[in-house]
C-alpha cells in the first residue's frame, strides 16, 4: 500500500497490517501533502525511528531513505532513534495536540536517540504532526516561546551529558 505525498513516497510495507501503522501512514501523508516545505525536509531526512504504543505493546519503524519514506510492523533493527509511550500520547503527538519535549517532560514518554542523531526524533515529528489551521493565540505563541526556552535548555543538558561522559 502506498501513498504519495508530493515527490516523497509514503509506503506501508505489506506485512504492516496494524492499524498504528495505518494510522501513521495516514498522518504522515496527509503533513507532507499539505506542505511543500515539509516534503523538502522529509527528502534530506534519513534514518529509522521506532515508535512504540506501550499500553498495547504495538510497535512501527519509520525508515527515512533517498527513495522514500516506509513503515514497517515492528521495531527494525539498526535504530537511530525511538519512542514509547501510551498509545493516546503517541496519537496526541501526531495530530499536533502535544509537545514532544512536553510529553517527555511530564514522563509520559521515552526517548532515545543515537548520539549522532540527537534531535532525529523531533524531525520527525515536525514532519508527522498536522498544522492547525486557527490563528496562534497570544497564549499559543507564549506556550511556543516556553517550548523552546526548554528545548534550549535540553539541549544544553544533553550537551554537557556528551562532553562530561567521554
Amino acid at each position: 500500500m502506498a501513498a504519495v505525498a508530493g515527490s516523497i513516497p509514503v509506503q506501508r510495507d505489506e506485512s504492516a497490517q496494524s492499524g498504528f501503522a495505518m494510522i501513521v501512514e495516514q498522518f504522515l501523508s496527509q503533513s507532507l501533502a499539505d506542505s511543500g516545505d515539509k516534503r523538502r525536509r522529509a527528502a534530506r531526512l534519513r534514518g529509522r525511528m521506532s515508535m512504540t504504543a506501550s499500553d498495547h505493546d504495538y510497535t512501527v519503524t519509520l525508515v527515512f531513505a533517498e527513495g522514500g519514506i516506509s513503515i514497517l510492523d515492528g521495531g527494525a533493527e539498526p535504530l537511530d532513534a525511538s519512542i514509547s509511550g501510551p498509545y493516546q500520547t503517541l496519537v496526541d503527538l501526531i495530530q499536533g495536540d502535544d509537545s514532544p519535549l512536553r510529553a517527555h517532560l511530564g514522563r509520559r514518554i521515552k526517548v532515545k536517540s543515537r548520539p549522532r542523531k540527537l534531535f532525529f526524533p523531533l524531525h520527525v515529528h515536525n514532519l508527522m504532526k498536522l498544522e492547525k489551521e486557527d490563528e496562534p493565540s497570544p497564549s499559543s505563541t507564549f506556550a511556543g516561546v516556553r517550548e523552546a526556552a526548554l528545548l534550549g535548555g535540553a539541549l544544553v543538558i544533553a550537551v554537557a551529558l556528551l562532553v562530561y561522559a567521554t
